[in-house]
């Protein structure tokens, strides 16, 4: 499916609590609601093209109060690095977070811009086994090559561009072909050219990876 939206505003509550960073200066964010809750939750990394910190977490946190997802950052992931060291940083990222947090192993996704949204491909691609589906906003199709369809046939992609973004036929294209592979993807086009965007943004497409099990 390929929407056209004008975003609209949001009003969402900050739930109080604190963000944690390791030596890798990866950060972590638990919402209130899940320290008390006897199952394991959602995982979202969120990934920069300067390398995310926790002010970007702190940015999205309200993703994770909203959804009761456990959100993260890999702060060694970024843009004018090799794609595979990236990748290896992210998939350390992933372990710790499984290692000391009560998140689901079967729903792990990742949220990249531009450069960061070809990485967050890039992994998924190699490493379906790991990460179950990205958010990307005006991401290249560089990381298409990498595809394996039969082993993404539960997999979910939500792809966001521009209306007069460079990479909005790029985008156009690889919603196509995960289409073509049946692999639940949607393309989300919004006003304006080569944008990050808001968290809001990021929250419309961490919904609709939530209505997909």
């Amino acid at each position: 499916m390929i929407e056209m939206i004008l975003m609209s505003s949001f009003l969402i509550s900050i739930n109080p609590g604190g963000i944690s960073c390791d030596s890798d200066s990866d950060c972590y964010y638990v919402p209130p609601q899940v320290t008390t809750a006897n199952e394991t939750v959602a995982g979202l990394i969120l990934l920069h093209c300067n390398g995310a910190t926790a002010t970007d977490l702190d940015t999205f946190r309200l993703i994770g109060d909203s959804l009761g997802w456990i959100l993260a950052t890999c702060h060694a992931s970024r843009n004018h690095r090799d794609s595979y060291l990236n990748d290896e940083d992210i998939i350390k990222t992933i372990s710790k977070l499984l290692k000391s947090y009560p998140v689901d192993a079967n729903r792990i996704f990742l949220f990249g811009f531009s450069g960061q949204g070809v990485q967050a491909l890039t992994t998924m691609l190699l490493h379906p086994e790991l990460v179950r589906g990205v958010i990307t906003v005006c991401a290249p199709q560089t990381a298409m090559n990498l595809a394996i369809p039969e082993l993404l046939n539960d997999h979910f992609i939500y792809l966001i561009s521009r209306s007069q973004d460079w990479n909005l036929m790029a985008n156009y294209q690889m919603y196509l072909q995960f289409e073509s592979w049946g692999v639940a993807c949607t393309l989300v086009v919004t006003p304006g050219e080569h944008s990050a965007g808001s968290w809001k943004e990021l929250l419309l497409g961490s919904q609709w990876l939530s209505r997909h099990k």
